[in-house]
């Protein structure tokens, strides 16, 4: 092999690294950098949570209830969790699903017809009282390092008048952070 050719051999295998260097940088680091900024994402999301520990509440074809067979049934459990490393202030709040209502041709039940009550860990279970329009059960402050189980019962109210036949009611329980 000739000095020429070994240049030419040479400069080649710098092009082809440098091309394989570079191909390499912006192939790669872009998802890398996504994936660490998802991990972050996940980490701030799994900090502060509720969980669910029962199979939820189910409220088909319901009646008008009084609030002693009211209180008698199954609550729905649930726990608030806090991992971060200070208090957190938040609310408990009922969300309508009102696009799946609409879904199935229905109009959504309002909330004044439905009664509720809660408890917080040990305590004794909240006055029953009727749901607000905004679905906002309860306001508490969990602190740092801690989780708070609930127990939540809701049923419809025995007061309801023929404005709550035919009615659907679908949603869920969750937690909002406000602080």
């Amino acid at each position: 092999m000739n000095q020429r050719e070994k240049r030419k051999h040479v400069i080649s295998i710098i092009v082809v690294s440098l091309f394989l260097i570079l191909t390499t940088t912006f192939v790669y680091l872009p998802k890398q950098e996504n994936l660490l900024s998802s991990l972050a994402f996940l980490n701030q999301i799994n900090s502060f949570y509720m969980e669910d520990l029962s199979s939820g509440l189910l409220l088909k074809n319901a009646s008008c209830t009084k609030d002693e067979k009211g209180l008698a049934q199954d609550p729905y459990q649930f726990k608030v969790v806090n991992q971060t490393n200070r208090d957190i202030t938040y609310q408990i709040v009922f969300q309508k699903d009102t696009k799946k209502v609409a879904q199935q041709g229905k109009e959504v039940l309002n909330n004044k017809y439905l009664r509720y009550t809660l408890k917080e860990g040990k305590q004794e279970y909240l006055e029953p009282k009727n749901l607000k329009e905004d679905g906002i059960i309860y306001e508490a402050t969990i602190p740092k390092h801690s989780e708070v189980v609930y127990e939540f019962k809701m049923w419809l109210d025995y007061d309801a008048d023929n404005e709550a036949m035919n009615k659907l009611l679908i949603g869920n329980i969750e937690i909002e952070r406000i602080g």
